[in-house]
């Protein structure tokens, strides 16, 4: 149903624990379960993200990605994240107070390829810059120099997230008059 609304779409990918349901509460008002726990998001969750420009989006909160997930239970989650698929791009959500930070960020975008989405943009996003240190934010920036910085706890850099989502939904979504010449 969601298809045939003229509505982009956007995915939250990333690790376990990153921050996904938060960010996606602060940023739709939604009050989804937001937990410090493996697996607090098990189907995925979309809402409507108003933009400042007005323009809306669906935004969309997946399962969190974990390193060697047993056999049988990567295929079940392949399955929640259809919606990885088919989004217009993803925001891929990194915990950048993580001591494996890098570690995560290598696993989601393998599994990423695993489902077929390598090809998709992706925002790279650093969350709880609000709890890192300079050398936590440093490091960070040495494995993704384009990526965002954001604190979905105190909303910090969530307005730059929203200003980059309007800039790729313009982008992908661009307005084309066309004339008919008879």
């Amino acid at each position: 149903q969601r298809q045939r609304v003229p509505l982009p779409t956007v995915s939250i990918v990333g690790y376990t624990n990153a921050g996904k349901s938060s960010m996606l509460n602060k940023l739709t008002g939604a009050d989804v379960l937001a937990a410090n726990q493996l697996f607090a998001t098990l189907d995925p969750t979309t809402r409507r993200l108003e933009l400042p420009s007005g323009r809306a989006l669906l935004l969309t909160d997946t399962v969190g990605f974990v390193r060697r997930l047993p056999h049988r239970l990567v295929e079940a989650f392949k399955a929640t994240l259809e919606e990885v698929i088919v989004a217009d791009f993803l925001v891929h959500v990194l915990d950048v107070t993580n001591p494996n930070v890098e570690h995560h960020h290598e696993t989601t975008l393998s599994v990423l390829g695993e489902l077929g989405a390598a090809d998709k943009t992706i925002v790279t996003v650093f969350n709880k810059i609000d709890a890192a240190n300079p050398a936590m934010l440093q490091r960070a920036r040495r494995l993704a120099p384009d990526a965002l910085f954001v604190s979905a706890h105190t909303r910090a850099g969530l307005d730059t997230l929203e200003s980059r989502c309007l800039e790729l939904i313009a982008e992908a979504h661009a307005d084309t008059e066309l004339l008919d010449r008879k």
